[in-house]
């Protein structure tokens, strides 16, 4: 039994080291692998040329179109953070560059796009 027992013990010391060979090569991988390198603007592209800004569209304006210019928005990589269902628009982040593009394409439908920022009274 003594013999049993001391097998018994060698597998659980020999399981326990294997996890822990296990741990440690995954924290070395982790730790020692070399950051992704970013991608390189080009020189036409200026990172800080993103903007928030309001978009907002008549009142009739039918629901695909909305649709179509949140996903150009998306596609030229800009985000959309808020929409509003009260008044017809929504509220994006997006290269101002595009901005121009986006007021060519729909200009029918689209009733303003404004840079988003704080409103103040005067006293």
């Amino acid at each position: 039994t003594n013999q049993t027992a001391n097998m018994f013990l060698g597998k659980k010391m020999l399981k326990k080291i294997f996890f822990l060979t296990i741990v440690l090569t995954i924290f070395y991988i982790i730790t020692t692998r070399p950051e992704l390198s970013q991608p390189e603007l080009s020189p036409f592209e200026d990172e800080t040329a993103t903007k928030k800004y309001i978009i907002m569209f008549r009142p009739e304006t039918p629901t695909n179109i909305v649709n179509d210019v949140k996903l150009q928005v998306l596609g030229s990589g800009g985000t959309i953070y808020e929409e509003f269902f009260i008044i017809r628009g929504f509220a994006a982040k997006m290269k101002e560059y595009f901005v121009q593009d986006l007021k060519n394409s729909h200009n029918s439908y689209i009733v303003s796009i404004e840079v988003d920022g704080t409103v103040q009274t005067l006293k």
